[in-house]
């Protein structure tokens, strides 16, 4: 009888320690929630929500990737100091594409098949958006892009979104600005891929339009060219009272000091892509005097604009450009959907689709249309005067 009430004893302790190890197994859903209810909207307060991020940070434009980088960190820096996103904190994960197209394919990729990315910012290179564009779409992961060619609009990718102006938005603007300003025969030096060709092919048809002459038009390879003197003697041999560059600043920097060179003294206009400090920097007095297109002017007094501008030098050492306000903007956006319906990629599409009201970016109101282009209103107008960006007057 002995040996049964010990062998009775010991199956009844067996069985309450195994009740006690379920009652700590599902300790973590006492709330009533299950993990996929916590996945859809709410949060365990634990982990972080990822987003990728994806530009150049070597090679030509690494300058841009750097500060669009510091303009992501910065946005999740305020995001997480306030308490994150449900007691979730935001982690940005970068990836160099190196401005190869190639590269940010297999970036997509890889962002794609982890599970963990709910939505990705970047790329810078237009090239390079195009072709991660398919791969995102394709696994439903949202994207915020600043590439500007008219190949998004056209093909309107379902999960790419732009918040940069469009090429074909600065084009328009730089050409009316142009001819505003008395200028009839116009020559254009565009970089040879997408951005660069889109910049040339709306300018030329904009500015015969409103009655000027396009007299020359010549290419240049991104990265490559360093001798920009030939092209030039064509421009002054075309007879341009006005150059329009298509391009970036490293290269408008050292077509600027060239012109020098060939004695070639007329006004040049570009667009976002050469509004940055750097630009002054690298160009010196060759650049006094450039007109380019932009959304974020660092004198602007708008309080928004003034705390971000602060911040963003007290933190990086230097005055940001549009650039990193665009992916500033970006991840506070993708952060407010993320709030609203929770970590689920089709549902942060859907939402950056049907924003109610337009959100309010360091670079201006925000709201996309059906093609998923950011609607703006306009643009300023920047020249380069005293070795500083000022509004033209």
């Amino acid at each position: 009888m002995k040996n049964k009430r010990k062998v009775l004893l010991c199956g009844l302790l067996v069985i309450l320690m195994l009740g006690l190890l379920a009652l700590a197994g599902c300790g973590g859903k006492t709330d009533g929630k299950s993990e996929n209810a916590l996945q859809e909207g709410g949060s365990s307060g634990q982990g972080t929500i990822k987003l990728g991020w994806v530009a150049p940070l070597t090679g030509t434009g690494a300058a841009y990737g750097e500060q669009m980088l510091n303009g992501a960190k910065l946005a999740a820096e305020e995001i997480n100091a306030a308490g994150g996103i449900n007691g979730e904190k935001i982690e940005i994960v970068p990836q160099d594409d190196k401005s190869d197209p190639k590269e940010a394919a297999s970036i997509a990729n890889k962002f794609v098949n982890d599970s963990g990315i709910l939505a990705v910012v970047g790329n810078y290179n237009s090239s390079c958006a195009l072709s991660g564009a398919p791969i995102y779409t394709e696994a439903e992961l949202p994207m915020i892009h600043v590439g500007t060619s008219p190949a998004f609009t056209e093909q309107n990718y379902p999960y790419l979104f732009r918040i940069s102006v469009t090429d074909a938005f600065q084009g328009v603007f730089v050409s009316e600005w142009m001819y505003e300003d008395g200028y009839r025969k116009a020559a254009i030096l565009y970089e040879n891929d997408d951005y660069g060709r889109g910049l040339n092919d709306v300018v030329t048809k904009k500015f015969k339009e409103l009655g000027g002459e396009i007299v020359a038009s010549e290419s240049y390879m991104l990265g490559e060219t360093k001798d920009y003197t030939a092209l030039l003697t064509k421009v002054k041999s075309a007879g341009a009272d006005v150059l329009f560059i298509g391009g970036l600043y490293t290269e408008a920097a050292l077509i600027a000091k060239q012109m020098k060179q060939v004695n070639l003294d007329i006004p040049v206009y570009g667009t976002d892509g050469i509004y940055e400090n750097i630009f002054i920097e690298l160009g010196g007095e060759a650049v006094e005097g450039f007109h380019v297109s932009g959304l974020l002017v660092p004198s602007d007094p708008d309080p928004k604009v003034q705390e971000f501008v602060q911040k963003f030098e007290k933190a990086y050492g230097f005055i940001p450009g549009t650039y990193a306000a665009y992916h500033y903007d970006a991840t506070k956006l993708l952060a407010q959907a993320i709030q609203a319906v929770g970590k689920d990629r089709v549902k942060i599409k859907e939402y950056l689709e049907g924003l109610k009201e337009p959100f309010p970016g360091v670079t201006g109101a925000i709201t996309f249309n059906e093609t998923h282009d950011a609607m703006r209103t306009g643009m300023k107008r920047m020249v380069v005067e005293k070795g500083q960006w000022t509004l033209d007057k």
